[in-house]
């Protein structure tokens, strides 16, 4: 084991990874339902397999032996991969292709509804390389990048889970329903969260990275940078025309150094109507800085489903409530806006000291007390080169 190497795919071994992977599941029991004829199962899942190693996006990785070549691989897609490739799928699969399709539809409802992550679609060692923990050595390369940069992974097991075996070890867990084809075909969904979340020095202030994407970073202020209004009159507002939307876009983005205003990114923001109460959430807007809105809150910091099918009408309280607990730079609980209006334009939705998003909100002149903090976490895309 101390001979061999991982690395990642190079251009000219899709074939002979594909292969490596097809052999390895050919008597796998799920893809003996999905490609049923024995014949037929080796050539389908070649061409299966490579589809997922030529898109775009893919993380794919080999143990490579001095003396025997590759001998194990991963392959990784990103949730937010081209659907185009499940048509290409569709294609190479011929009279499988419903089964193949099939899949791909349970797994949109298994996995969680949460961004960005990488769901594991392969891993495949070597029959005479098998029992040295080989497999394991390929997943912890893997996962200690994807830890490095805060990203959970998923994926579908085709044997039952117990909470022990190698995906246990890593700190995989149930996730999701069970996706059941036939009594002997199942897969078990398991989700993983990031070991660590990325943290990035930027402007004077730390940042939460919560996505990653091409070329390009989501970031959020770790902490409350400073008490603050959302707007300085309490009247019907929305994002567009608040007093702070423009401090943040004017006098906030001014305290950059000019290196680091070339690495913020312009961004196009949706703003949506409240999601329960329908209030208007005014016009898009094109801004550097921002606050973010419910719904991307939801998507980043995690989403049990509640914005969608609220438990109540006042706001979402959830497992993910510490994963939106913030504090002022001097560790004092407090309250941050977002961008979504509330019950009415002249209330904002909120985070509350406990992490509930209230979708009712407060007014949007709510100021800071010495009893009640109130405050804002700044969020903008970066280019990704910030690291």
């Amino acid at each position: 084991m101390t001979d061999i190497t991982i690395r990642p795919m190079k251009s000219d071994e899709t074939d002979k990874i594909a292969s490596l992977i097809a052999e390895g599941y050919y008597g796998d029991i799920f893809f003996k339902w999905v490609v049923g004829r024995d014949e037929d199962r080796l050539k389908v899942v070649t061409d299966y397999y490579k589809v997922y190693l030529g898109a775009k996006g893919s993380v794919v990785h080999v143990a490579q032996d001095p003396c025997k070549g590759i001998i194990g691989a991963t392959v990784w897609l990103p949730h937010d991969v081209d659907v185009s490739i499940y048509d290409d799928i569709d294609k190479t699969a011929g009279i499988y292709a419903n089964r193949f399709r099939a899949v791909a539809d349970n797994s949109h409802y298994s996995e969680p509804p949460m961004t960005p992550f990488y769901q594991l679609v392969a891993v495949v060692v070597n029959k005479e390389a098998q029992g040295m923990g080989l497999g394991a050595k390929l997943l912890k390369h893997n996962l200690d990048k994807f830890d490095e940069l805060g990203i959970p992974t998923y994926l579908e097991a085709s044997t039952p889970y117990h909470g022990g075996g190698v995906y246990g070890k890593f700190g995989y867990q149930p996730v999701g329903e069970l996706m059941v084809f036939t009594s002997e075909a199942v897969l078990y969904p398991l989700w993983r969260p990031a070991r660590k979340k990325l943290k990035i020095s930027f402007g004077g202030y730390k940042w939460r990275a919560l996505a990653v994407c091409d070329d390009k970073m989501l970031l959020l202020s770790e902490k409350i940078i400073t008490p603050a209004v959302y707007h300085d009159a309490f009247e019907s507002i929305t994002w567009s025309d608040t007093t702070l939307r423009k401090y943040l876009n004017d006098s906030f983005y001014n305290n950059f150094e000019p290196h680091e205003k070339a690495q913020i990114l312009e961004s196009e923001l949706i703003n949506s109507p409240n999601p329960w109460m329908h209030t208007d959430g005014g016009e898009n807007t094109i801004d550097k800085i921002f606050l973010l809105s419910a719904e991307e809150v939801a998507k980043y910091l995690g989403d049990s489903g509640q914005l969608k099918n609220p438990s109540n009408i006042f706001f979402i309280d959830d497992h993910f409530n510490d994963e939106r607990k913030a504090t002022l730079i001097d560790g004092s609980p407090s309250r941050w806006f977002l961008r979504t209006p509330g019950s009415s334009a002249d209330f904002v939705s909120v985070v509350t000291v406990e992490g509930k998003i209230s979708i009712t909100g407060d007014f949007v002149n709510r100021s800071s007390t010495e009893l009640f903090n109130v405050g804002i976490r700044p969020a903008m895309w970066v280019k990704r080169d910030v690291i």
